[in-house]
């Protein structure tokens, strides 16, 4: 398999373990707990265990940068993919947070910054199958001519 299309699985679980990491990073935005209201609830998931979940999102990203760093895949669909994380993980705790205005950012999140993750996973995908095609392509035409040689 080339690194190009290994750059896809990859890019995908450095997107997720980026949009975890993004979660905690940012942090409750909420500016008025008691008296704001929530969009939407944050994932029962990401606050049981904050600070393992957070950890282990850490490891898992940094496993994937050295999955790049050794070439065992493609940068570029990789860090589209942590991009895209990032902007979720943002877009999480922008539509999980308890303050007055909550439905215009919530809402703004969900119409722009979701979709646009969405784009970028997607240019990430066809991106590993443009390089990969490539890839293959100039294999096969820097393969030597065997009836070229022959006598």
């Amino acid at each position: 398999m080339h690194s190009a299309l290994r750059a896809i699985p990859v890019g995908l679980v450095a997107g997720l373990c980026a949009a975890v990491v993004a979660w905690y990073l940012v942090g409750d935005v909420s500016t008025a707990p008691t008296d704001g209201t929530r969009g939407l609830d944050p994932p029962a998931a990401l606050e049981a265990l904050p600070w393992l979940t957070g950890v282990v999102a850490g490891v898992g990203l940094a496993c994937c940068v050295l999955a790049v760093v050794r070439r065992w895949a493609a940068a570029s669909p990789v860090v589209l993919c942590v991009v895209a994380g990032l902007l979720v993980g943002w877009a999480g705790r922008v539509m999980t947070a308890a303050v007055i205005g909550a439905n215009i950012g919530g809402g703004l999140m969900m119409l722009i910054g979701l979709p646009l993750a969405g784009i970028l996973v997607l240019v990430a995908v066809v991106t590993a199958l443009v390089i990969a095609r490539r890839a293959q392509r100039d294999a096969r035409m820097s393969k030597p001519d065997p009836s070229a040689t022959a006598m």
